[in-house]
């Protein structure tokens, strides 16, 4: 009897194949890249069997994977773009080594877009954690941060200033007290303190900032534009404004320290952002407006997979996998 982790594997491993040849053929494929794809379907009937699926499911979206990668990831979308244009160009050009060098430059690419897609952000921040973990990190004046998952941080610390900027992701701040000021920046605001303990996530539109204990100046755009928050008291700031301060169920927000995620008319677009950092490969929504629908509830972060078919339940979209790793949200 074959192995049915060993099919499982080959199955993920065509699937993938066939998402590459879907891209290359919906762009302008050559003679040669025409045939190739020909061989490559002819050379084993799971090959064909495959690729109908993947193909049926993915014209199902109305949109290529270009266009994916257009709405969802302009790095991506400027990876597959370059790779096009050096197809035109190198036509005459050892074609076969060619092809075989663009198919793992894209298989390349789309592995770092499904599972790495702040590769290099990583590679820059002082912290990061990965897809699932949660960490602690104590600096040097005695101040620590828990980091939620798929979250980065830098820390400038020095005897007159103390800033950390938050690249992305979720972190709660238990500061210790000094006469040095404690800043805290995200996107393009930040969290003024001397001692206290709160919390930053940062939205698919804008920052939510929750203070715990102690007391917390919360600006953006200028220091003309800020708030002072009291203990259980949350705001929240995009490009140009900070919000209304409101009265935050510390519970709800802070749960997911204890790994639980609990929301409240939240976007659906937040809500699976928050499962895919959870969780392996990327969860990418087709429709804006299906984004948009909103939700309350709450789920365990770990078993990420579980919360998916808990939301989708709940709203009524349908989701499609491929290779286990690309999930396409679609109504």
């Amino acid at each position: 009897m074959p192995d049915q982790n060993s099919s499982a594997e080959r199955i993920a491993q065509v699937e993938l194949e066939a998402v590459a040849w879907i891209t290359r053929m919906n762009g302008r494929p050559n003679r040669r890249e025409r045939s190739d794809f020909k061989a490559w379907l002819n050379r084993d009937p799971l090959h064909l069997q495959v690729f109908d699926r993947v193909h049926g499911m993915w014209s199902s979206t109305s949109v290529s994977g270009l266009d994916v990668a257009r709405e969802h990831d302009p790095q991506l979308s400027r990876h597959l773009e370059t790779l096009q244009g050096l197809r035109k160009r190198k036509r005459s050009v050892a074609a076969t080594g060619f092809v075989v060098g663009c198919f793992a430059m894209l298989l390349a690419g789309a592995w770092v877009w499904l599972e790495r897609p702040n590769l290099f952000q990583d590679m820059a921040a002082d912290y990061a954690t990965g897809r699932g973990e949660r960490r602690t990190v104590v600096l040097k004046d005695g101040s620590s941060v828990l980091m939620d998952a798929d979250s980065a941080l830098d820390v400038d610390l020095s005897e007159t200033r103390r800033t950390i900027h938050l690249l992305r992701g979720n972190a709660y701040f238990d500061v210790s007290h000094s006469q040095i000021p404690f800043v805290v920046t995200a996107e393009n605001g930040q969290s003024l303190v001397l001692g206290t303990a709160f919390d930053v996530a940062i939205g698919e539109d804008d920052v939510s900032v929750t203070l715990e204990r102690g007391s917390l100046q919360v600006s953006a755009g200028s220091e003309n534009n800020s708030v002072v928050l009291k203990p259980g008291e949350t705001v929240s700031y995009d490009a140009a404004n900070v919000g209304s301060v409101r009265p935050a169920d510390l519970d709800a927000t802070m749960a997911w320290h204890e790994g639980r995620f609990v929301f409240n008319d939240m976007q659906l677009s937040d809500v699976l952002n928050t499962i895919g950092r959870y969780r392996s490969g990327r969860i990418v929504i087709i429709g804006q407006q299906l984004g948009q629908r909103r939700l309350s509830g709450s789920f365990s972060l770990d078993d990420p997979d579980a919360a998916l078919a808990a939301v989708q339940s709940t709203v009524g979209f349908t989701v499609d996998k491929v290779a286990g790793a690309l999930v396409i949200v679609r109504p």
